[in-house]
């Protein structure tokens, strides 16, 4: 699946208010500032938060937004589905989408989508808004000390490599998901794939999971991609 700029948006503005909001009720021009996000963009979005209940908001000079619960009780998963709907991957994964292929019978993709949607759930079911907050202050601090670790560096020894060369977009996330289930925390991954949709799609999936993605090589039609787990 492919995190939309929305749901990438409210994720960022909600770890914001997590992180400002023992202050008091955060307020959406100080958000959009620190994130880089347009107002007006950004107030559709908290809208839609609030309307799917992760977030309350108060009006007045002091007013602003609060997580509607503790961070670490609301998903990725939670926000994804709020702001973009089921993590479906395909139209035919999703239940409500059930008829709308015309392939159901005997699809020999069926399998993979459905293995694809459940490593998706589990992932970001898993990842709460406090994982992802606490492992930013973690490696805030490690940079700042200057100690961190040569997986921070694209041309960082990985703990494991994976070879998706000739792998059709999503299948390299699937693997990916797989393999990063094996790795410690800031331990590097690195991938070796040649489909173009890898470009948006590992970038994003690390996005929506809480792991890192480092950068990306290209040579010729085959890419490197550098991923280091997140600290949950």
């Amino acid at each position: 699946m492919l995190i939309s700029s929305k749901s990438e948006y409210g994720l960022r503005a909600l770890i914001d208010i997590a992180a400002h909001e023992d202050v008091g009720p955060v307020g959406r021009s100080g958000i959009a500032e620190r994130q880089r996000i347009p107002l007006a963009f950004l107030t559709q979005v908290l809208r839609t938060l609030v309307a799917g209940g992760l977030l309350e908001s108060t009006r007045g000079p002091a007013g602003g937004y609060r997580l509607s619960r503790k961070p670490g009780r609301i998903s990725v998963l939670d926000v994804i589905t709020v702001l973009q709907g089921p993590v479906a991957p395909a139209n035919c994964a999703g239940a409500s989408q059930a008829g709308d292929c015309g392939h159901e019978n005997g699809c020999s993709l069926a399998g993979v989508w459905s293995r694809l949607q459940s490593a998706n759930e589990e992932v970001l079911s898993q990842t709460s808004l406090a994982d992802i907050l606490a492992g930013g202050v973690q490696r805030d601090a490690r940079l700042s000390d200057k100690k961190a670790s040569a997986s921070d560096r694209l041309d960082g020894e990985p703990a494991r490599k994976l070879d998706c060369i000739g792998d059709a977009c999503p299948l390299p996330i699937v693997r990916i998901a797989q393999e990063m289930r094996e790795l410690r925390p800031d331990q590097v991954l690195e991938v070796w794939a040649d489909d173009e949709g890898s470009k948006a799609d590992i970038p994003a999936w690390c996005m929506g999971t809480g792991n890192h993605f480092l950068g990306r090589e290209e040579f010729g039609l085959q890419m490197k991609f550098m991923i280091r787990k997140g600290a949950f």
